[in-house]
């Protein structure tokens, strides 16, 4: 009998209904994320709760960054519903290869508070067929041209990074994503709006993504910018600190040297400051550590002299010494208290050494040097927005832009020149024969 009597009150217990107390009071029903590159980043979420859902707010971080941002969702409170928050890449752009992690915090009208577990969100730009070679250091991905022409660029990657830690003692801290577009026209659509007209490439050094402009009729421009901008990402890993950033002279040097521009015969390089030296014409290193110059002459002598100032260093100081500097700049330091420190001269004196070493005539200093003008601080970064460095491509004549506005500068390979001189310095430069992406 009792055995009986446990097992019909078993039986009643299993019939009667789950009290609500008992469950979740706010329930996830479903979520995820719908992407149309360079239009936006649309966040879903379907919602249950036993009280009514007032608020619903996505968070999220962009990898590379330590600011989270906040979005609210549009919706009608109710017990049963649907959310969704859109990140604009008109106004927020995000290249591809993006790494997000996004989650949701959800109240009701009883005060129930709920918390999603984070979630990872690779962003790509699916509306291609990407090609991908990777390594624990890089990953490359094309979509256009064969297996040999994506192993040219990852080998040339990979030599690179070899290079960089061979003669500034510098690795890679976050594997590195590469984005070859297949040509000029493909690749201004997929950067950001706005971006110069003649724009050939961007590093993006907060996500550590390159996208870069190379037709497989182009290898040689993809050989020598992709290590261009590869080295702008890894020096900023090294470098990256809160204070101050490194004189623009070693950051576009390094990347110049790396990528075997000086020896490039299209470039011209050597022959330019040799010529200038001559004429007693070469810049200052100190007005290298800024901004470089608008006029297209002066703006390729700025980036062959900042080239063979690095060279000579680590030819003439040692791989050690530059390695120690580039540490020295990492913690944040002015620039000739770090030049002092690794190499045992300030700008004026490397200056100078570096003429002595190329037969130049001495700078005089008829008053005491000053130190080169260097950032006090960093702007805050913005939580979607990550800075960017460009560098310029020779476009082909079926894909020339329009000219460009007056006023118009360009970062990286061609520093601050306008957008017609920026044309006709490529024109001037370029190889023969070659054919722009």
């Amino acid at each position: 009998m009792r055995q009986w009597i446990l097992a019909t009150l078993l039986i009643l217990g299993l019939a009667l209904p789950t009290p609500i107390a008992a469950q979740d009071p706010i329930r996830v029903l479903d979520q995820n994320v719908e992407v149309a590159f360079r239009d936006h980043i649309t966040f879903n979420i379907s919602l249950e709760g036993a009280s009514e859902i007032t608020e619903v707010r996505l968070l999220y971080r962009v990898g590379g960054q330590l600011a989270t941002a906040r979005g609210d969702a549009d919706i009608e409170p109710g017990t049963r519903l649907e959310a969704s928050f859109s990140i604009d890449q008109e106004r927020d752009y995000l290249p591809p290869g993006t790494e997000l992690e996004y989650w949701w915090k959800i109240v009701d009208e009883a005060g129930n508070e709920l918390t999603t577990e984070s979630q990872p969100f690779l962003y790509m730009d699916e509306r291609h067929d990407w090609q991908t070679l990777s390594s624990d250091r890089l990953a490359l991905y094309w979509y256009q041209g064969g297996r040999a022409f994506g192993e040219a660029l990852f080998d040339q990657a990979n030599k690179t990074l070899d290079q960089i830690e061979t003669e500034a003692g510098v690795q890679v801290e976050v594997p590195v994503k590469i984005f070859i577009y297949a040509g000029y026209n493909d690749l201004r659509d997929a950067i950001a709006v706005g971006s110069q007209e003649w724009t050939g490439g961007q590093a993006f050094t907060e996500q550590g993504v390159v996208v870069i402009g190379v037709s497989p009729a182009d290898l040689d421009y993809g050989l020598a910018a992709t290590p261009h901008e590869l080295t702008h990402l890894v020096i900023h890993q090294a470098t990256d600190n809160p204070f101050s950033d490194i004189p623009r002279w070693l950051d576009e040097g390094l990347a110049v040297y790396m990528s075997g521009e000086l020896d490039a015969t299209w470039r011209g390089y050597r022959s330019a400051v040799a010529s200038s030296a001559k004429e007693g014409d070469l810049m200052t290193l100190q007005t290298l550590s800024s901004s470089f110059p608008a006029d297209p002459d002066q703006a390729s002598l700025a980036y062959a002299e900042s080239g063979m100032i690095v060279e000579f260093i680590i030819q003439h100081y040692g791989q050690d010494a530059m390695a120690h500097l580039l540490e020295i700049f990492s913690e944040g330091a002015l620039y000739d208290d770090a030049l002092e420190e690794a190499l045992g001269v300030d700008t004026w004196g490397l200056d100078n050494a570096w003429r002595a070493g190329i037969d130049a005539s001495p700078l005089e200093i008829t008053a005491p040097a000053q130190e080169p003008a260097a950032p006090t601080g960093k702007p805050d970064s913005t939580p979607t927005q990550a800075p960017a460095e460009a560098a310029p491509t020779p476009p082909a004549p079926e894909e020339a832009p329009p000219p460009a506005t007056e006023g118009q500068t360009l970062p990286c390979l061609g520093s601050s020149l306008t957008g017609l001189a920026v044309l006709a310095l490529f024109v001037l430069l370029r190889p023969r024969g070659a054919t722009a992406g």
